[in-house]
């Protein structure tokens, strides 16, 4: 049987988280579409270039790492015990 990382009584921590990372999450993609509009609005940017781009290898992996950080700072907290 699978370990679980949650139990029954985490619920409030598990909203409250949910939240937190829900509100980061608005941020950053506000600010990136903000970002993306000022620089087509700047001509330095097409204005499908962003959903076009594929990124390389070494760009991938960086991606790949942060995502993994995330994660591991994300269950890290919901797993920790209860003061």
């Amino acid at each position: 049987m699978a370990e679980s990382n949650l139990q029954a009584d985490d619920i409030d921590r598990l909203g409250q988280a949910l939240l937190t990372l829900t509100s980061e999450l608005w941020v950053t993609r506000d600010r990136v579409r903000i970002l993306e509009a000022a620089l087509v609005n700047a001509g330095v940017l097409a204005p499908d270039a962003v959903n076009q781009l594929q990124p390389d290898a070494a760009l991938q992996a960086e991606l790949n790492a942060e995502r993994a950080r995330l994660i591991d700072a994300l269950l890290t907290t919901l797993s920790r015990e209860k003061d």
